[in-house]
């Protein structure tokens, strides 16, 4: 393991924790208003997300920003991780 390999886990950890820190506000959101189960046994995330975008929608015409900062971050870590598995792993093997 390597300097840019620490650098990138370390990146994917902290956009990983935004990604998590934004999804606590949408699972209150959603349990303090009773629009999901807090007790389900195997709660299905989708459906806390199409019902949060749907909510706020509704209550405010906009789709609440806890929503894009969590996918966002979602989304970056995903980038991340298969961008460098791909550079770091596979195009070396190619040439």
């Amino acid at each position: 393991m390597n300097t840019t390999d620490l650098i990138v886990l370390a990146a994917m950890a902290v956009v990983v924790a935004v990604a998590l820190g934004a999804f606590v506000p949408i699972t209150k959101y959603l349990f303090d208003r009773g629009l999901v189960d807090r007790n389900q046994q195997a709660p299905n995330i989708i459906d806390f997300y199409k019902t949060y975008v749907a909510h706020t929608r509704k209550t405010t015409g906009r789709i609440g920003t806890a929503f894009w900062v969590h996918a966002v971050s979602a989304g970056l870590f995903i980038v991340i991780g298969v961008g460098y598995t791909i550079f770091r792993f596979i195009l070396p093997r190619l040439g």
